[in-house]
């Protein structure tokens, strides 16, 4: 295969570039790198700057923000080309089974493509970064954002149908198979809390059959690292929701029907519903939504607005006073309140920021991430807006579940683990050495060249002196110049 880039092909990708100023403004020049790489059949995408594999291997840097969350954003067009290296399917867990494969040595030692190895050991970064350069509740909302784009799914921050979110990202959402997924990144032994409310309306007024908890434990070095996170997984359906209540902290007080205990209700209930006792009424409430759906509900609406742990700003009170849900908003609906939403956001960030403000110190820290350039305005403005709505519902709603409950329940909610990822220094130095051999001398030549690159490019934008400028668009020519000599003197890059 040529490669030859003649000094005005240069100065023209130089000039293009121009138009990808968010990102990298070498990304034009780089995609034209990968486009050859592709023609052979490598498909090697090539982003900016170093880091942990980078040590001994220069390969870019991903840093995960809040645009990978949306699938329309131009940073999630940009990385789709990096996840392609993910495996899986339609399936969460074979798609980080993908991951752990990558990070295991014995298979790594079987792995073949520079381009598959490349990708793989950015998104290995771009979850470290995720780990551990944010603090421990912002890296909760980047994470949603790195599940979204590993899994092809989209990140949610604001109200769905009406009703706060329960899912913090929806698996798959591209491929028209749908997945909500309720992520938490804790630490040791913390429990998996979540709000009855909120869970109820998932289930019975929005009527979704499911709700996946993905849970990942993180294990510290003595640095304060993420070295590993244990992933587990189960489910809550309409089926197996009083069952979980039962077996969860807290979960058989928020199921107590506080108006049996009124005068001359107990004896109400008995005649009506065959019982008095909480519990049961509980199971019959959802074993009638199972089986007759939505139409049950002018009948269990009622009972369920008694659960102690229902909060006033449930919506089914809203229906037994109105016998409305909340609809699903159109395109041009939610077109039109995210435009809205834009021409008002620093206000609404300003408002926010003072609601959290008031009720602990979760705020800055989240402003000195902002401030750090560690979170972009509209990352802190989702983060914090959500962080918001859901304490205004938690209130006394909450339930916990320790993993000695949920090993418990494993039957009944389909508890599953889906192991292990290994992010250790010793691991990935391990790693390192079997992907520098695999990869060979002539690769790790052109990622070196090409990230020198990709920074004097940056430096020709960004000089202020237009003679420093200038040495970097020269030293930019070299750099393109060594790259067509290495993939000539390749091979494997060679056409007849």
């Amino acid at each position: 295969m040529r490669f030859d880039m003649s000094e005005d092909q240069i100065d023209e990708a130089l000039k293009s570039s121009r138009k990808s100023k968010e990102e990298s403004s070498s990304f034009d020049l780089l995609a034209e790198i990968e486009k050859r790489f592709r023609e052979v059949g490598e498909d090697v995408s090539l982003l900016k700057e170093e880091s942990r594999f980078s040590v001994t291997i220069p390969i870019p840097k991903l840093t995960p923000s809040e645009a990978w969350g949306d699938p329309d954003s131009q940073s999630r067009e940009e990385i789709k080309r990096v996840f392609s290296a993910i495996t899986g399917g339609k399936d969460i867990r074979q798609r980080i089974q993908s991951i752990n494969k990558f990070l295991t040595p014995a298979s790594a030692r079987k792995k073949k493509s520079p381009a598959v190895i490349l990708n793989m050991m950015m998104i290995t970064e771009a979850l470290q970064a995720t780990l551990n350069d944010y603090n421990e509740s912002a890296a909760g909302f980047v994470f949603e954002g790195f599940m979204a784009a590993l899994t092809g799914g989209k990140q949610i921050a604001g109200k769905v149908a009406g009703t706060l979110p329960i899912e913090d990202f929806v698996a798959f959402s591209e491929f028209g198979a749908d997945q909500p997924v309720s992520l938490k990144l804790l630490s040791g032994k913390t429990p998996v809390k979540g709000s009855f409310t909120n869970l109820v309306d998932f289930l019975l007024v929005r009527g979704a059959p499911a709700i996946k908890y993905l849970v990942a434990y993180k294990l510290t070095s003595g640095k304060g690292s993420v070295e590993k996170i244990n992933i587990i997984v189960f489910d809550i359906t309409i089926d197996n929701f009083i069952d979980f209540m039962e077996g969860v902290g807290g979960g058989s007080s928020l199921i107590r029907n506080t108006a049996v205990s009124k005068h001359g209700n107990k004896k109400k209930y008995r005649e009506r519903y065959g019982t008095s006792d909480s519990s049961e009424l509980a199971r019959l409430a959802f074993k009638t939504f199972a089986e007759k759906g939505k139409e049950s509900l002018p009948e269990i609406a009622p009972l369920i607005a008694d659960f102690y742990g229902y909060q006033r700003a449930g919506l089914l009170h809203n229906f037994i006073r109105t016998g409305e849900l909340p609809t699903e908003r159109s395109p041009e609906e939610e077109e039109a309140e995210l435009a809205k939403r834009s021409d008002t956001r620093a206000k609404d960030y300003d408002r926010t920021k003072w609601y959290v403000e008031q009720q602990d110190s979760l705020a800055e820290a989240t402003h000195q991430h902002l401030d750090n350039k560690q979170l972009t305005l509209n990352e802190a403005f989702h983060y914090l807006e959500k962080r918001a709505l859901l304490s205004e519902a938690a209130g006394e709603s909450q339930w916990a579940a320790s993993l000695a409950q949920l090993e418990k329940l494993r039957r009944a909610i389909n508890l599953e683990s889906y192991g292990e990822l290994d992010l250790s220094q010793s691991n990935i130095d391990q790693l390192t050495e079997i992907y520098s051999e695999i990869l060979g001398d002539e690769i790790k030549a052109l990622l070196s060249k090409t990230k020198d690159l990709t920074e004097n490019i940056g430096k020709y934008y960004s000089e202020k002196r237009r003679s420093k400028a200038q040495a970097a668009g020269q030293a930019a020519r070299v750099e393109a110049d060594g790259i067509k000599q290495v993939l000539e003197g390749d091979p494997r890059y060679k056409k007849d």
